[in-house]
């Protein structure tokens, strides 16, 4: 999963006096930066959401997204559908047009979105773990399975954010350990 663009593409600092609330809103990901460009031929389209509807579906469960912006988008049914399981996991991809944007969030799913969904760096590289190739393939099911094998890692990068004191990147202190490995020339066995 390579986007097209990056998040940091579409956000804009607050000017002088404006507080980051009424700024335009950050875009974490979305479907459109997958299905352009290299996405797979023998995939349908829709695979490309895959990834951000599971993640969007735990938000939800943690009553993370914005009462106010349910509001005004007139979701909150669907996001009631989805929470009882009577719709499927990526129920929400053509009615938030696939996106996963800060307006849609809390200020607590802003801030372990923003920490936790940096490009290669922490929701994709789990979801990588649990899929393997086929998360690079696109050929993870849209189902609550796929769901349920995600959520225990989704919650326990949650509770590991939280416990670091909510930093604007997760503490990863395995990734420093994996860089060193590409660094440090290894023994040599005689």
């Amino acid at each position: 999963m390579k986007p097209q663009d990056t998040p940091a593409e579409n956000a804009e600092a607050p000017a002088a006096g404006e507080s980051a609330q009424d700024s335009p809103w950050l875009e974490y990901d979305a479907w459109r930066w997958h299905t352009e460009g290299s996405f797979p031929k023998d995939q349908p389209p829709e695979q490309g959401y895959v990834h951000i509807g599971v993640f969007v579906a735990w938000l939800a469960y943690h009553d993370m997204l914005d009462a106010d912006w349910l509001a005004r988008s007139g979701l909150a049914n669907s996001v009631a559908s989805m929470r009882d399981r009577r719709a499927n996991v990526c129920a929400l991809r053509d009615l938030t047009d696939g996106r996963l944007a800060s307006e849609m969030l809390t200020p607590e799913g802003q801030g372990f979105t923003g920490a936790y969904y940096a490009p290669e760096y922490g929701y994709i590289r789990d979801w990588r773990k649990v899929f393997g190739k086929r998360a690079d393939h696109y050929e993870v099911p849209d189902d609550w399975q796929t769901y349920d094998r995600i959520e225990p890692l989704v919650e326990l990068r949650y509770h590991e954010w939280m416990d670091a004191g909510r930093p604007e990147l997760m503490p990863l202190p395995r990734l420093l350990n994996l860089m060193l490995r590409f660094v440090r020339p290894r023994a040599r066995r005689g």
